[in-house]
């Protein structure tokens, strides 16, 4: 992990957060200028499940993995791109990291110490509502994974992620037509991701691939017809 300072990239990054943009000016300010800023290495752990929670932290530049132990293992739950905030607020009773944080490229995450973040929202009391709502809106998500496993076949739920992974890692590719997964998956970790082993995973990614919704290039996934991911996602 190396210091580095805040750049007006990274600040860019947070704000383009619908829940940050819906802060009040003044309040996404004082947290702004509360953030220090740290590089990690590809690989390099963030934190680790049972560590205590110091930090309230954003991902600024490239992508963090978020990982569980499981069956003497490691298994993938999410990965967090750009302009997202991930793991738990240090509040007065935070419990323990519950999960453990990768940077899964070179990443910068940007982070609010517990004493910032105290000072910031006796200043800010909304800041605790806001807070509320973000917690609410990661156990919607959750609550939407549990039933996409219940409701959903393995291809819907494959599409389901990979158009999810296209809209946050995405960039246009093939003349605006194609989309370009920037973020470069295993597919034992696309396997933990939907809860299925990775021959299932294999004998999708190659059925869709037959059906040119995706293919391969240079490691990277390339998404051919987006609106045909779209489709499959909702089947």
């Amino acid at each position: 992990m190396e210091a580095v300072a805040v750049a007006a990239q990274h600040r860019e990054a947070i704000g383009r957060s619908r829940w940050f943009a819906a802060l009040p000016a003044v309040l996404r300010h004082d947290l702004l200028r509360s953030m220090v800023a740290r590089r990690y290495r590809p690989g390099e752990a963030i934190f680790a499940q049972g560590d205590a929670v110091e930090d309230w932290l954003a991902c600024a530049t490239g992508c963090v993995r978020l990982a569980q132990e499981g069956a003497g293992r490691p298994l993938t739950l999410a990965f967090v791109g750009a302009g997202r905030w991930f793991g738990d607020a240090p509040l007065a009773h935070a419990p323990a990291r519950s999960h453990d944080a990768w940077a899964h490229e070179e990443t910068v995450v940007l982070a609010v110490s517990r004493e910032k973040l105290r000072t910031i929202l006796c200043a800010h009391p909304t800041l605790y509502e806001a807070l509320a709502a973000l917690q609410a809106l990661r156990l919607r998500q959750v609550f939407s994974l549990v039933g996409d496993l219940n409701r959903l076949t393995l291809r819907a739920r494959l599409a389901k992620h990979l158009a999810h992974l296209m809209r946050h890692h995405g960039t246009a590719c093939g003349g605006g037509r194609e989309v370009r997964l920037a973020i470069r998956l295993r597919q034992d970790q696309l396997a933990e991701l939907l809860g299925c082993s990775r021959q299932r995973v294999n004998e999708q990614l190659a059925h869709i691939t037959r059906e040119q919704v995706i293919r391969r290039e240079a490691g990277c996934l390339v998404i051919r017809d987006p609106q045909r991911l779209q489709q499959l996602a909702l089947a």
